[in-house]
């Protein structure tokens, strides 16, 4: 078993500089899993831009609208409101059963700031191609979807 050299209290750097081998590696490690913990936090974010696209790709209104906040600025094809989440829901749902996705593919997507997200999405359907941008904002512990812009893709 290792004990400490010096029992007197000096600045952690000379603590750990008196640690025996062990005790050092097992410091280590813990800093290293406190560590990824933290940088965690941003690949769950990665995550939900990544399950609105599965969501939009399955035409998923009521996934879609778990994500969206309270008030939601929402422009489909121009006709832009502000929506409380359950008309926002049920617009999502007429638009995606009048336009079944194809296909789905993440084009951009901006993670850089603690606190805002966007993310542009493609979506083809059987008859057109439409660019779909959304905004989210941090909301306490997590994001949610505060704008949404549905537009046909002029590409």
């Amino acid at each position: 078993m290792c004990r400490l050299k010096n029992r007197i209290k000096f600045p952690l750097w000379h603590t750990f500089r008196t640690m025996c081998t062990d005790m050092r590696a097992k410091f280590f490690l813990l800093v290293v899993f406190l560590l990824m913990g933290v940088s965690n936090s941003g690949a769950q974010q990665t995550d939900l831009i990544d399950s609105l696209a599965r969501y939009f790709r399955a035409a998923d209104a009521a996934k879609i609208a778990d994500e969206f906040s309270s008030k939601l600025q929402l422009n489909i094809l121009d006709e832009e409101s502000v929506y409380s989440n359950a008309q926002a829901e049920q617009i999502m749902r007429d638009f995606l059963s009048k336009n079944k996705p194809v296909s789905v593919k993440i084009i951009s997507r901006l993670s850089s700031n603690p606190s805002y997200k966007l993310a542009v999405l493609s979506m083809v359907t059987g008859k057109d191609k439409f660019r779909i941008s959304i905004s989210l904002s941090s909301s306490g512990t997590r994001f949610l979807i505060k704008e949404m812009r549905i537009e046909y893709d002029k590409q």
